[in-house]
């Protein structure tokens, strides 16, 4: 078949959709926030395709593989065995590094154990193997170092509270053995403590006290930083959570960050160790691969040179190859994966990407257009969920979906070439692509002072001065790996008591946390039912008193079907609405508690007369979350929607200074002009708003940009240019003001 074709896709939000996609094209699914299209590429297509691949192996190789349930649909036709690049992490180790990950280090280890003198089996170079890893790291390139000020309050005594680490605190078990072994003043502030007593403080090694008082109990004493690092409970092992709070990761002074034993670093080829070429940029790195004249390296060097340069071709040239895969941004991830595909000699296959643009700068997107239409020209489906123009408009194929998000979503607006498309009377995207943007702000709002960065110097940062102006919405640009994220961190380090992160991380996995909780709204909508119906509002929780008993307030049940996959029924008793049927025979203006549940955040605003309800819903519609329905659960927010919620919270506050990463990230046009409303009136509301971005519409509206670079990794982290968007596009050097430019057709 040369199509896919779907018939009565009722999936999340989908209204019965039938469609038809052409196989072997680029083909691209555009729409407004929640319309549907992630729904169609990656819970229909991607998971389908994989889960009908799995069921034709064994049942025993079945039991290793990742289960996953049949989409809701009708049928599926034409598909074939998926790759999903997506932005998630690709591990969550610190031993896990790009060339690991890329097998790139392990041809590169082979190497020196060919070429390399004095000889050494390859496991001496694994920092994974006890052959190999450092004695003190132990392979990590980082050890843990108690800072001081975050574990202290030094102008406090332990009596007062000097301790910050909450298994210490004033009265508790560890704070009474730190009282029972008389080794310190309680009643003196820790910043007069000797050097020998702080030390004891921290470090004392474990011991046995007997404290004497009415009767001799004995306790167990060791140091803070002792106790820490050498918790061995069945729960875990190790410092906790809270404990690395406060810890600093630094450098390992023996290895120097290298990994490695000694006599591994001892190890050279072409007067290089293997740590050091594993921590040079990839694009050096290349260049030293191909300069080695070995004759044992000729078989192995093609595949590491071929694999370099794929990377590179993915945009992600400035990273090097120890670079923990923890560390990487949700964009370098997907790159990374892009990467390793584009080495693979896979035909007839479907790559499904989420939005592949994302955190790079408009100079690099190009790179991307080229590795989609590398892997399509090689007799493969690509399927991209995208905002990018430039994307966009070198697909083969567009599917929109829409017209709006969540409920009012779930419907296809247009399928057809791109040629038909800019033809489109009802497409809602094409406009944005013809006009390309709203006019300019022209209001120009004035600086109120500074916040000064001194000595700017973590990663590849050029050790600089910077000030970030004080009520004004400044954004951070420069291309992927200038420094602009290792910036944010310095800002974050100096000002920790001003600076307010709102990042897209996980704002919960519960199943039983939703909006209107998250919100504030739901306790007031259980309060306002309880006054109304004269029962106690525990009757309107689905986690209390008024629950579904057969799913416990969670509306699905989940059934273990071995190696055929978890199946999430809809639970038959509450048929998936949560609640006993007692809780639902109480009802407010003919509406019950489950009812109020499903309105979307306008539909819940417009029902309820209660002014103070009406407060708490308000932000959620500013962020632009309007069409989510008030009970839908944390865990299945896209990032840009966790960010916006976040900031839902903060729409009132005065005098912060807020850091967003990339908040235009899964935006459509349209929401990118509701983000902007939105961060202009948190400026105007007198905050600071300073965020890193690369979306032009976004830049061309800041009071102030400060461009990094001018390239990435080792040849960034300087300050290219600062200043307003005029100022950036006067500079021949700044690749954003090249681009900008070229936006505003100056």
């Amino acid at each position: 078949m040369n199509s896919i074709i779907i018939k009565g896709a009722n999936e999340n939000n989908l209204k019965n959709v039938d469609l038809k996609i052409p196989r072997n094209k680029i083909v691209c699914f555009i729409g407004v926030s929640g319309s549907g299209k992630s729904t169609i590429a990656f819970d229909i297509i991607a998971k389908e395709g994989q889960r009908q691949y799995f069921e034709s192996l064994s049942s025993f190789a079945r039991r290793y593989l990742q289960k996953s349930n049949r989409p809701n649909i009708e049928s599926i036709r034409g598909i074939s065995p998926t790759v999903i690049i997506s932005q998630s992490p690709i591990r969550p180790s610190p031993r896990s590094t790009v060339g690991t990950v890329t097998e790139i280090y392990t041809y590169l280890r082979l190497l020196y154990s060919r070429a390399g003198l004095p000889s050494k089996d390859s496991s001496y170079y694994s920092f994974n193997h006890p052959l190999g890893a450092c004695l003190k790291c132990k392979g990590i390139g980082l050890v843990a170092q108690i800072d001081i000020n975050k574990l202290f309050f030094m102008d406090k005594s332990l009596f007062q509270g000097a301790i910050r680490h909450s298994d210490w605190k004033v009265g508790g078990m560890r704070w009474n053995i730190v009282k029972s072994t008389g080794f310190f003043d309680m009643h003196k502030p820790l910043k007069d403590f000797t050097k020998e007593e702080l030390n004891k403080l921290l470090y004392a090694p474990k011991q046995l006290v007997k404290y004497r008082g009415d009767q001799v109990i004995k306790w167990t004493f060791s140091g803070l930083v002792t106790h820490i690092m050498n918790r061995n409970t069945n729960v875990h092992r190790g410092p906790t959570k809270t404990d690395l709070t406060f810890f600093d990761f630094v450098q390992c002074p023996l290895c120097q960050g290298r990994r490695l034993k000694k006599e591994s670093l001892e190890v050279r080829l072409n007067g290089l160790n293997i740590g050091e070429v594993a921590e040079m940029s990839i694009y050096k790195s290349l260049g030293f691969v191909k300069n080695i004249g070995h004759r044992n390296a000729a078989i192995i060097k093609p595949r590491i040179i071929e694999q370099l340069q794929y990377l590179i071709d993915s945009g992600v040239g400035y990273l090097s190859l120890n670079r923990a895969t923890d560390t990487l941004s949700g964009g370098e991830a997907q790159r990374v994966k892009m990467a390793r595909q584009l080495g693979c000699d896979l035909v007839e296959a479907i790559y499904v990407l989420d939005e592949p643009s994302a955190g790079l700068h408009p100079k690099d997107v190009n790179t991307v257009i080229n590795n989609l239409k590398h892997l399509r020209d090689t007799d493969n489906t690509v399927l991209v969920v995208e905002h990018d123009a430039d994307i966009i408009n070198n697909s083969d194929y567009i599917i929109e979906l829409g017209p709006g998000g969540g409920r009012m979503g779930g419907r296809i607006i247009f399928d057809g070439t791109k040629e038909e498309f800019l033809k489109s009377e009802d497409s809602i995207t094409l406009p944005y692509l013809i006009d390309k943007k709203a006019p300019r702000r022209v209001v120009a709002r004035k600086s109120k002072g500074n916040l000064c960065i001194k000595k700017a110097s973590k990663n590849n940062l050029k050790n600089f001065d910077v000030d970030i102006p004080i009520g004004l919405l400044t954004c951070l640009t420069g291309v992927s790996g200038s420094g602009k994220s290792s910036l944010v961190d310095v800002i974050i380090d100096q000002h920790p008591n001003k600076a307010v992160l709102i990042g897209q991380g996980v704002i919960g996995s519960n199943k039983r946390g939703c909006i209107g909780t998250y919100a504030g709204v739901f306790d007031e909508i259980r309060r306002f039912f309880a006054k109304q119906t004269n029962v106690s509002a525990a009757m309107f929780s689905y986690n209390s008193r008024g629950s579904c008993r057969e799913c416990r307030g969670l509306g699905i049940i989940d059934m273990d079907m071995n190696f055929l996959g978890d199946v999430r029924l809809k639970c038959d008793k509450c048929n998936g609405r949560r609640y006993s049927d007692e809780a639902l025979q109480y009802t407010y203006r003919g509406e019950n508690i489950a009812d109020i549940l499903e309105m979307t955040a306008v539909e819940t605003k417009e029902f309820f007369q209660d002014v103070y309800i009406k407060e708490r819903l308000q932000p959620l519609i500013d962020v632009g979350l309007d069409y989510i329905e008030i009970g839908q659960s944390l865990d299945t927010l896209s990032g840009g929607e966790r960010q916006r919620l976040k900031l839902a919270s903060k729409l009132q506050n005065k005098g912060e200074l807020y850091i967003l990463d990339e908040p235009t990230s899964g935006l459509h046009f349209a929401d990118v002009q509701k983000l902007l409303k939105l961060l202009n009136r948190l400026v105007d509301n007198g905050n600071t708003v300073l965020i890193i971005e690369h979306n032009l519409e976004v830049i061309k509206d800041a009071d102030w940009i400060i461009d990094l670079g001018p390239e990435g990794g080792d040849m960034g982290g300087e300050i290219v240019v600062q200043g307003t968007p005029k100022d950036i596009i006067l500079c021949e050097r700044s690749y954003t003001g090249k681009h900008l430019k070229e936006y505003l057709k100056i």
